[in-house]
């Protein structure tokens, strides 16, 4: 039999998940999920049309929204990898998006800040992400929103402090 767009219409469709999403569970893969959603785009955009990495959008939002001034603070509020945020710095500053200077009380570390070109950059990311939360927000209410991002805060806050694994399978948590 062949079917025509009349008849697929009427078949029952497969359900996305095999477990009630009202529930607690799985509430990790969720979040991966909507995260990849909201952020591929985003960073296939900004790869195509600037050249930037996923870490140096990273850095380069910590820049401008964070006090960070450091790598190793954007490594500490970001949870990236030290490898990734320093490929990264370098890549910015080789671009002429931030400078580095050597932090004159500690010779070993730097001090990061954009530059004019990095800030005009940061406002074409900021753009982005912006049309993103339009679209990841749109089917809340405005008191929704509001609760969201109350409780987003208050789950991320304490995150930075949550354990970090290693692939001996043991723990170890994160200094502050």
């Amino acid at each position: 039999m062949r079917y025509t767009k009349r008849m697929t219409r009427t078949l029952p469709k497969k359900p996305a998940l095999r477990f009630d999403p009202g529930s607690l569970a799985w509430i990790g893969l969720r979040l991966t999920v909507l995260s990849s959603r909201y952020m591929a785009p985003v960073t296939a955009l900004l790869e195509r049309d600037h050249g930037l990495s996923r870490d140096d959008v990273t850095v380069t939002i910590c820049l401008s929204i964070t006090n960070a001034t450091s790598a190793q603070e954007i490594v500490r509020y970001t949870g990236r990898p030290k490898n990734s945020v320093s490929r990264a710095v370098s890549v910015l500053e080789e671009r002429g998006f931030l400078r580095r200077r050597t932090d004159a009380s500690d010779r070993r570390s730097s001090t990061l800040a954009l530059t004019a070109r990095g800030n005009r950059l940061f406002d074409r990311i900021a753009a982005c992400f912006r049309e993103r939360d339009r679209l990841m927000l749109a089917p809340l209410s405005p008191r929704e929103r509001r609760d969201f991002n109350r409780l987003l805060d208050r789950i991320a806050t304490p995150s930075a402090h949550w354990p970090v694994w290693h692939d001996s399978g043991t723990s170890k948590t994160k200094s502050a």
